[in-house]
């Protein structure tokens, strides 16, 4: 998946070398990395649209989909949610990435 604005904001490493580790063909590794950042993504999302005025999901959700990489994104959640946003999307990310590798083990 390409960088997204939130990448910065969370570790999968762990994740990646669990997959890594797998007997299986690099096509299928590759498809569960990918399901993994989907799930991640979506989750992410998720916590921030619970966050977000609901007036203002149209516009981020277009901002993400146009360009998902922009870090001008967590300008625009601290604008609108408040300065602890990326600690909030820390936080999620980390609770997603420790339901991922139960799930993996």
């Amino acid at each position: 998946m390409a960088p997204l604005f939130y990448d910065h904001l969370l570790i999968k490493t762990q994740i990646i070398e669990l997959i890594n580790q797998k007997q299986e063909p690099e096509n299928q590794k590759g498809k569960a990395i990918q399901l993994v950042d989907d799930i991640i993504y979506e989750d992410i999302i998720a916590s921030i649209l619970e966050k977000l005025d609901s007036h203002k999901h149209a516009a981020f959700l277009s901002q993400v989909q146009d360009r998902p990489y922009d870090p001008e994104l967590i300008s625009y959640l601290k604008e609108h949610i408040g300065p602890d946003i990326e600690d909030n999307i820390r936080r999620e990310a980390d609770k997603v990435v420790k339901k991922i590798l139960k799930d993996l083990q």
